[in-house]
């Protein structure tokens, strides 16, 4: 059996008297979607900086590629990309220019540097306006962007924190149609959180469901749906969170 690229056990992490991640134990298969959804506030956020080494456990682990992250958070991050709160764009540049930055951190050489910054325009959709500045762009663009600069240094595991929030109807479903082609020709792993339950139920082949931290059910969606008899996801969401 595969190695899974997201393993948890007993995942817990504590400010204070808050418990903000419980005892969470997951297991996200390679070259998968996976949803992780929950209300604000149930842990989404945290469980990702846990899973990044961000921040340390307060109690139980987490390996991404088989690397443990409490004791190899940068070599998890090399191998990783990640869109969070911010896009993590210089909006004076060009995007071609954003590109170019975030190439030459990674290190990457000049020959290899330009034909991956080609790909990744083209990828989603953003050649033809590669040498316009970005403060110029809607948030759409800006975040199909922000997107292509996570995928620069090629990560095997894309985190992805409500990557369509805030972005209306047209361009979160060309960003969600870039994603699910960036995943079928790359095969890497993306852990996506989203309040946007028929996204979920589109992009997603697995999803977890937490509430105050604590998992309550994972699985694929139309599994989850049967369990307690709800024609979609959202319907099931709202259940579960009833329960």
């Amino acid at each position: 059996m595969a190695e899974p690229a997201i393993y948890t056990e007993k995942l817990t992490r504590r400010f204070g008297a808050v418990c903000a991640v419980d005892g969470l134990s997951l297991e996200v298969p390679a070259g998968t979607v996976f949803g992780f959804l929950g209300p604000n506030g149930a842990g989404k956020s945290t469980t990702i900086h846990l899973l990044l080494g961000l921040l340390a456990p307060t109690a139980g682990r987490a390996e991404v590629l088989g690397l443990e992250t409490r004791v190899n958070g940068q070599a998890v991050r090399a191998r990783t990309g990640a869109l969070l709160e911010h896009t993590g764009l210089y909006e004076q540049l060009s995007a071609e220019d954003n590109l170019e930055f975030y190439g030459r951190v990674a290190r990457l050489p000049a020959v290899e540097r330009r034909r991956r910054i080609t790909e990744a325009l083209a990828d989603m959709d953003l050649w033809d306006r590669r040498r316009e500045r970005v403060k110029q762009w809607s948030r759409g663009m800006k975040q199909r962007l922000a997107v292509a600069r996570a995928m620069l240094h090629r990560p095997q595991v894309l985190f992805l924190d409500e990557p369509t929030a805030g972005l209306d109807v047209l361009a979160a479903t060309a960003l969600r149609d870039d994603l699910a082609a960036l995943v079928a020709r790359r095969g890497i792993t993306v852990f996506l959180t989203t309040h946007n339950m028929p996204e979920a139920e589109r992009l997603c082949s697995q999803v977890a469901v937490i509430r105050r931290g604590r998992l309550v059910d994972v699985g694929p969606p139309a599994e989850l749906r049967a369990k307690v008899g709800r024609p979609n996801l959202e319907e099931a969401f709202l259940a579960m969170m009833e329960n």
